[in-house]
């Protein structure tokens, strides 16, 4: 940087140094004045030119207005002899003694607007030169980061550019990497957003202010980062998707353990499996599906609505309690509900997930429950019925007798494939219905079902009034020829459910 000694050789302006200061100071402009203090107007680092005008030779005002410079952290004070004063006052020259601040003579061939050119010249010049320093700084960094230098290395090098501890911190306040030395609470660390949505900031650590050269160098480090981070982001998204299509792939009984070992060969896909329903606000499911992961934990899916402000995910995880409880954890740090399903053959994986989907209705049916402080919600399928299990037959999605039970049993309100193999016509039921009213009439029974027969609940959740809640179950017990009230009818109706939804 251009400082005093660089001023004061300049030949043309012949200026002498009648007091020296503690060390060279940098020079960051040049002041002419004859107020008596202009501390107050002051940043820091200033030549304040003046002649004296407003003080006598003895004048114990000099004290004052050396004080106030001194306080406000100016270079130097240069003193224009011949206009008010024949040499530099002896009161002055003693201040400037008294608080170590360097002072030297103009002499009156030379104007003060002489001084701030050549001050300004220096200071072009030093800029320049900053300018120059921080190109190869900048083309070192890019060179870095197409070499495939990493954050913490490139943090290293802006470090060594700037002399200043730095970070880079997530949003979330997490830090991805820090240079050696970086206190952990920094309190007076100066942030630099990396990018638009805040996502990630670059953090220097408290110290002296930056010169044009150093903020150079963390310009092009902020930019050089930003850019490393972005292709970092997308390339772990892709990462994402790619093991996400592999976990609703498993989750549909595909056989896929090649496009596994492609995503990662050291691997190996567990042999039995449990799936786990996942149910929160969106935007937390978001952020959980964006978090890192590693081994068998990124076998999530990405969120999808599920109506009333929530959305659904799904993980699958291996047979195991330490498995099982780190994906429970997981979800709870990011305020998530979820049913872990039963346990079985990974090939069974869509027989896990049902067993944990059909007990969604357990969890909260509000968004706003999700958005207040709460403990998260976590059930295990464990409990299901063994019989619905004694009546499946064969794999899911290969044909069953049981279908014909549960089209015998529900009617026109079974699904299509089951009304193909049931002779409707003969049970005198009717079997007009449309394929909207038949999702609309299922739902309602399985929910009211699911609430034990209790009608304010089931209302509440399917979002009708009770008189409409009513009316569907009258046009229920019609289609059925089946009591909703009636014990055996009831039972009958929720193991047909089952059955259906089980089979796929």
């Amino acid at each position: 940087m251009a400082s005093l000694s660089h001023l004061l050789a300049v030949p043309a302006l012949g200026l002498r140094l009648v007091q020296a200061g503690p060390s060279d100071p940098a020079i960051t402009w040049i002041s002419t004045t004859e107020l008596r203090d202009l501390a107050p107007y002051l940043e820091g680092g200033e030549v304040v030119l003046t002649t004296g005008l407003s003080f006598g030779e003895d004048d114990p005002g000099w004290l004052d207005f050396v004080a106030g410079l001194s306080r406000a952290r100016a270079a130097a004070i240069g003193f224009g002899v011949g206009v008010e004063h024949p040499r530099t006052p002896r009161a002055l020259v003693a201040a400037a003694s008294a608080y170590r601040l360097a002072l030297f003579e103009v002499p009156p061939p030379t104007p003060f607007i002489a001084v701030s050119k050549a001050a300004a010249g220096l200071l072009q010049a030093d800029e320049l030169r900053a300018a120059r320093r921080a190109l190869g700084v900048q083309q070192r960094l890019l060179d870095g980061a197409r070499g495939g230098q990493g954050p913490a290395e490139l943090l290293s090098s802006i470090a060594q550019a700037t002399g200043r501890r730095l970070a880079l911190r997530q949003g979330d306040g997490t830090l991805i990497a820090a240079a050696v030395g970086f206190p952990e609470d920094a309190p007076g660390s100066e942030s630099v957003p990396l990018d638009a949505e805040g996502d990630a900031s670059l953090l220097l650590a408290g110290g002296p202010p930056l010169g044009p050269e150093e903020r150079a160098v963390v310009a092009a480090g902020a930019m050089v980062l930003g850019l490393e981070l972005r292709g970092a982001r997308r390339e772990e998204e892709r990462e994402r998707r790619r093991w996400a299509a592999l976990t609703e792939g498993l989750l549909r009984g595909e056989a896929l353990g090649a496009a596994a070992t492609i995503l990662a060969p050291e691997m190996e896909l567990p042999r039995r499996i449990r799936a786990i329903a996942v149910q929160g606000d969106p935007e937390r499911i978001a952020a959980w599906f964006r978090a890192q992961r590693h081994g068998l934990d990124r076998l999530v899916t990405p969120g999808e609505p599920r109506g009333a402000g929530l959305a659904v995910a799904r993980q699958l995880c291996a047979d195991a309690p330490e498995a099982v409880d780190r994906a429970v954890e997981s979800l709870r740090r990011f305020g998530l509900d979820c049913i872990v399903g039963r346990p079985a053959a990974l090939a069974e994986a869509p027989l896990s997930l049902r067993s944990a989907e059909r007990r969604l209705d357990a969890l909260p049916g509000a968004a706003g429950v999700y958005r207040d402080p709460r403990l998260p919600i976590a059930v295990r399928a464990e409990e299901d019925a063994p019989l619905l299990e004694a009546l499946l037959e064969g794999r899911p999605g290969e044909p069953s007798p049981n279908g014909r039970l549960c089209a015998a049993v529900l009617g026109p309100l079974a699904r299509p494939a089951a009304n193909a193999d049931a002779t409707l016509e003969d049970s005198g039921l009717d079997a007009r219905l449309e394929p909207a009213e038949r999702e609309s009439l299922r739902e309602t029974l399985r929910v009211f079902l699911a609430h034990g027969g209790r009608r304010q609940p089931a209302a509440e959740q399917l979002g009708i009034h009770r008189n409409t809640l009513r009316d569907r179950l009258a046009r229920i017990e019609r289609i059925t020829g089946r009591l909703v009230d009636d014990a055996d009818h009831r039972a009958e109706l929720w193991l047909a459910l089952r059955l259906e939804e089980a089979l796929g």
